[in-house]
C-alpha cells in the first residue's frame, strides 16, 4: 500500500526538512556563538561614567570616574540610565545583523507538518486501513471482531489527535498574548542597603536606575559594584515573574497536569525567543 501527499512522497518531504534544517542548526549555532562575543559600549556624563552589555542586553560593567560624585545623585541616576541604554543598544545593533543573516539562511524551508497535514495524513491512512479490512471482512467472524477492534483504536486515535489540535491552537493563541505580557513585566532590585534602586524588564533593559543622595558617599569602583548587583537582581525579579505567568498559563490551559520546573523554563525560553528582543 503507497501512501502519497500531493507534491511529493513524504520520505522525500521529510528528508528534505531534515537536510534543511541542519543546515539551520548547524547556521545557528554559529550565530549563538557570534552573538556570545558581541559587545556594546555606552557613555554618559562626558565619559565619567562608561557601561557595557553583551549581546543578549545584560549589563557586564560599569565605570564611573571619581570625579563623577561631585555630581547630584539625580543626575548621576540619569547619566547611568543613559550609559546603560546607549551600550544596550550598540550591542542590539549588533545582535541585530547576526540575527539577519541567520533568519536569511532560515528561509526556504519546507513547509511544517502542521496540523492540516497531519490530519490529512491521519485521516488518509484511516481510510485506507478501513478499506484494507473490508477487503478481508468476509473470511472469518474472528477478523471482523478485529476489524471492529481497529476501528475502535482508529475513532479513539481520531479523537486523540483533535484533543491535541485543540490544545495547540489554545497554546498558539496565548503564545501571542503571553509574548506582550511578558514583554510588559519589569522588575526591581535592590543594592547598597537599599540606597541604589533599578528597574529593568525580564531582557535586562534598563528602565530606571535610581541613585539615593546617601549612597554618593560611597567610593566609586563600589558605586559601581552596587549598580551592577541592583541591576542583576532586578533582572532577576522581572524573570521571576515571567516564570511564573507561564506556569498559571500552563495550568490554565492543561488543568490537573503537573509542571515542573524544567517545562516551565522550557516554555518561558520559547517565549524569550533566542534571538530577539523587543525595540
Amino acid at each position: 500500500m503507497s501512501l502519497s501527499f500531493p507534491g511529493g512522497s513524504d520520505l522525500e518531504l521529510l528528508e528534505q526538512m531534515i537536510r534543511q534544517a541542519e543546515d539551520v542548526m548547524r547556521g545557528l549555532a554559529d550565530v549563538q556563538a557570534e552573538i556570545r562575543r558581541v559587545t556594546g559600549e555606552g557613555e554618559g556624563a562626558d565619559g565619567l561614567v562608561r557601561a557595557r552589555a553583551d549581546g543578549r542586553g545584560g549589563v557586564t560593567a560599569i565605570t564611573l570616574d571619581p570625579r563623577v560624585m561631585r555630581l547630584d545623585a539625580a543626575v548621576l541616576s540619569a547619566e547611568v540610565t543613559k550609559a546603560i541604554r546607549a551600550a544596550q543598544d550598540a550591542a542590539k545593533e549588533r545582535t541585530d545583523k547576526l540575527v539577519a543573516a541567520a533568519q536569511t539562511r532560515a528561509t526556504g524551508l519546507a513547509a511544517p507538518l502542521d496540523e492540516t497535514f497531519v490530519r490529512y495524513r491521519f485521516d488518509q491512512l484511516a481510510q485506507e486501513l478501513d478499506a484494507g479490512a473490508d477487503g478481508f471482512g468476509s473470511h472469518s467472524a474472528n477478523r471482523h471482531s478485529a476489524d471492529r477492534h481497529s476501528a475502535d483504536r482508529h475513532s479513539a486515535d481520531r479523537d486523540d489527535l483533535e484533543q491535541d489540535a485543540e490544545r495547540a491552537a489554545q497554546i498558539e493563541a496565548w503564545l501571542e498574548d503571553g509574548q506582550r505580557e511578558i514583554e510588559a513585566v519589569t522588575g526591581r532590585g535592590r543594592a547598597a542597603d537599599g540606597r541604589i534602586e533599578a528597574v529593568t524588564t525580564v531582557y535586562g533593559q534598563v528602565r530606571e536606575v535610581v541613585i539615593e543622595p546617601r549612597a554618593m558617599r560611597l567610593p566609586s569602583r563600589t558605586l559601581a559594584e552596587e549598580l551592577l548587583l541592583a541591576l542583576s537582581r532586578a533582572q532577576q525579579d522581572a524573570e521571576r515573574q515571567s516564570r511564573q505567568l507561564v506556569s498559571d498559563a500552563l495550568r490554565e490551559m492543561a488543568p490537573g497536569e503537573s509542571f515542573g520546573p524544567d517545562a516551565v523554563d522550557e516554555w518561558f525560553g520559547g517565549l524569550l525567543k533566542p534571538f530577539e528582543r523587543p525595540d
